[in-house]
């Protein structure tokens, strides 16, 4: 819709406004490298607030394998599904811009703050988008962060999206494209001194002038959404298994009527097999993914649009009594109230 494209575009140059803000007051940039153990990653210069901890990874390693009707090259290289984790061989880095966020990374966790960015080299294990980036105690606690990698689509610019975590619940925003050439020399740049000690004022002046450019590209109407993405599909997680496209198809159609027979016949799985491999790659039943996925859409819906809570149960596939009892079981309180607790 329109007005939903048109408020996803106020919230990315709200946020790359702020970027460049901070940039310019703190007049220095807190750039940190992810690397493949806490060991390494503790090596560089780290901001004095930063918390480190030991995360070991519980899963095994799955090599993921290229698909023949893939539409291009996949981006993610390994999985490890029970930690909900990726590896991926396209860079990417992430701009904490609101609360405070705990980074899984290879056998670590990183807690960052507003102002903090962490850079990923291809090939680090990372989180993959579908967990909220919150550990412990998640109680009143939220997060947004915007990411940035190098476009898929044309080989040229960059992508980026929002994702935002509020206590249990993750939600990502449409992803945009950026389609200047000199953003990408710009994050080659990035990708580039990073990799070097004592080159912060330099990676300052890089980052400085990619926020500027992506912040004219959206206020001029040049940016335009990914064609490759659609709402709440996380780039970092893309790939073309029958369960992804599952996951896809649930998402795109959460005002109709899902069940494990229709969605399995979308993708061509007997309904026995769906529930199983279902079950295995999400770590959640059909059921519950299609509950937390409603859900998802209706916090975001209550928290970003004007839609009555009639409207968003009926966007979401809810009537209005069982958004009422969900909501009270997942948010604690009514829609309504959840709504002006989380106005911003």
């Amino acid at each position: 819709m329109p007005s939903e494209k048109k408020h996803h575009h106020h919230h990315l140059l709200a946020s790359l406004r702020n970027l460049r803000l901070m940039l310019k007051r703190e007049n220095d940039v807190n750039l940190m490298i992810a690397r493949p153990t806490i060991a390494e990653f503790k090596s560089q210069v780290l901001p004095l607030h930063l918390r480190v901890d030991d995360k070991p990874r519980q899963g095994p390693r799955i090599t993921v394998r290229k698909s023949r009707s893939a539409r291009i090259p996949p981006t993610v290289q390994a999985r490890w599904p029970h930690d909900h984790m990726i590896e991926n061989r396209l860079p990417s880095m992430a701009c904490v811009i609101d609360g405070t966020a705990d980074l899984h990374i290879a056998d670590y966790l990183v807690s960052c703050r507003v102002g903090d960015f962490m850079f990923y080299p291809g090939g680090i294990a990372s989180a993959d988008g579908k967990m909220p980036h919150l550990e412990g105690d998640v109680a009143g606690r939220q997060c947004s962060l915007l990411w940035i990698y190098p476009a898929r689509f044309g080989g040229e610019g960059l992508e980026c999206y929002i994702c935002r975590s509020v206590e249990e619940l993750h939600f990502s925003s449409d992803h945009s494209w950026c389609r200047n050439l000199l953003l990408g020399r710009l994050f080659e740049g990035i990708c580039e001194e990073g990799q070097k000690k004592g080159h912060h004022e330099s990676i300052f002046h890089l980052m400085s002038a990619m926020f500027f450019l992506m912040q004219s590209e959206v206020e001029t109407g040049e940016s335009i959404l990914s064609p490759l993405m659609g709402m709440q599909e996380n780039v970092r997680e893309m790939g073309d298994s029958p369960i992804q496209r599952a996951c896809a198809f649930i998402k795109a159609n959460l005002r109709s009527n899902l069940t494990i027979e229709s969605v399995a016949r979308q993708v061509f799985l007997s309904s026995s097999v769906f529930t199983v491999r279902f079950k295995q790659q999400t770590g959640h039943t059909f059921n519950q993914y299609c509950t937390i996925a409603r859900m998802e859409l209706a916090a975001m819906l209550l928290r970003q649009t004007g839609m009555t809570v009639k409207e968003v149960s009926a966007r979401v596939g809810l009537t209005d009594c069982q958004l009422r009892v969900l909501a009270h079981r997942y948010w604690g309180c009514p829609p309504r109230e959840f709504r002006l607790q989380n106005i911003r």
